[in-house]
């Protein structure tokens, strides 16, 4: 294929106009200081648009172990809750069927007894043995820390994502895996150009972003200009 070259000199004077017309997407809703993550990785699976409501991985894999002491009973079906925080949960019996339970910040939760075990903070099943707990017998359960990755905040997550805490920069093609990308942590932003799951509602996301300085406004309209 023959490859036509052009010349240029080296102030080449080529008179001609061309016009562009700017239209913002309305996105930035105000002039607040605006703070940004620009080495955040965006976990695989979503093609996301700009402006999507983004929550972080924090809480990852759940290890039990134990049990300690003189019973032989089991705990299994470890499951994180929308509140389970990284490090060991702690499981001590008071009598053979009933135990408390102490978060990795040294926390009580509610007491248990055998059968499953349901709160926001944590999730399991403990089945007696042949041989019954005694009071003191204990297990763990140890919570690894997430990944950090950002994902579109889901409301019924449980990895820590379903915490709203940022928005996307710019769209984040992650449909073939992790991606590098940009978030904002601060600013105000135009509620009627943000994306976010259908589990959540417009009203829940401005409560739980205010207290971060992430503030979703209606005072911009989402109209193009005229």
């Amino acid at each position: 294929m023959a490859l036509t070259v052009n010349s240029v000199g080296d102030n080449p004077a080529i008179p001609g106009s061309v016009g562009y017309l700017y239209t913002s997407d309305q996105l930035i809703a105000g002039d607040l200081k605006m703070v940004t993550e620009g080495q955040a990785v965006i976990a695989g699976g979503l093609l996301l648009p700009r402006g999507t409501i983004m929550g972080q991985v924090t809480v990852g894999a759940l290890t039990p172990a134990g049990p300690v002491g003189t019973g032989n009973g089991t705990l299994t079906l470890p499951v994180a809750g929308t509140k389970t925080i990284p490090g060991v949960y702690t499981i001590k019996f008071l009598t053979a069927t009933t135990y408390t339970v102490t978060d990795p910040n040294g926390e009580a939760l509610p007491n248990g007894a055998n059968g499953a075990y349901v709160n926001p903070a944590i999730n399991f099943t403990i089945t007696a043995g042949g041989t019954a707990f005694v009071a003191g017998d204990s297990f763990t359960l140890t919570v690894a820390a997430g990944s950090n990755t950002w994902k579109k905040s889901v409301k019924t997550a449980v990895d820590g994502s379903q915490v709203p805490t940022a928005i996307l920069v710019d769209q984040a093609d992650a449909s073939a895996g992790n991606v590098n990308g940009g978030v904002y942590l601060t600013g105000e932003f135009n509620e009627n150009r943000v994306a976010y799951d259908v589990s959540w509602s417009l009203a829940e996301l401005k409560a739980l972003l205010r207290p971060l300085n992430i503030f979703l406004k209606s005072a911009v309209t989402a109209n193009p200009p005229t």
